[in-house]
């Protein structure tokens, strides 16, 4: 069974967007790293997590996750610095902030974010799984690759589930 927020995201999808994923490319861990140099370069006690496919190191969008955490009141903090470094951001929350652009050819989801919410909660949780249960890897780059060229939103959906699975095992 699927959050409420993960159907009103689902429900935010296009109809008519497609999912192409792509097999890892060592190049996307090089882009990572710096983006987090960058990062550390001006804050240098924030912490920053790359996360997702790439980080993974498998098959996924070509694109890269890379999370800093701080606390929502501190936002202000660093949103001068962050905006010098990657631009206006995309959308500004009260529990998150979410730039995207592409570096070396490779699409960037940034977020400045908290790490208490229950949703990164829940993410980190299932990128531990992942990184330290090769089957369960392998069934997930298996569960992405096979809905390359199908719909974003099943796809999306299809991860979903499998996310709720492996933490209620």
């Amino acid at each position: 069974m699927l959050t409420k927020d993960e159907e009103s995201y689902l429900n935010k999808i296009p109809e008519d967007k497609i999912v192409n994923i792509n097999p890892f490319d060592n190049r996307i861990i090089k882009t990572a790293d710096e983006i987090t140099a960058s990062i550390i370069k001006i804050y240098p006690n924030l912490e920053i997590k790359h996360m997702g496919a790439s980080a993974l190191e498998i098959s996924g969008q070509n694109d890269i996750d890379i999370y800093v955490f701080s606390d929502p009141i501190d936002f202000d903090k660093y949103l001068l610095g962050l905006t010098k470094l990657f631009g206006k951001p995309l959308h500004v929350h009260e529990k998150f902030i979410e730039w995207q652009f592409t570096k070396n050819g490779f699409d960037i989801e940034f977020y400045l974010t908290s790490k208490d919410s229950e949703t990164m909660k829940k993410q980190i949780e299932v990128f531990k799984i992942l990184r330290n249960d090769k089957n369960l890897l392998k069934g997930y780059e298996e569960l992405k690759e096979g809905m390359n060229g199908k719909s974003f939103k099943e796809y999306q959906r299809k991860k979903y589930e499998f996310y709720h699975k492996i933490l209620n095992k």
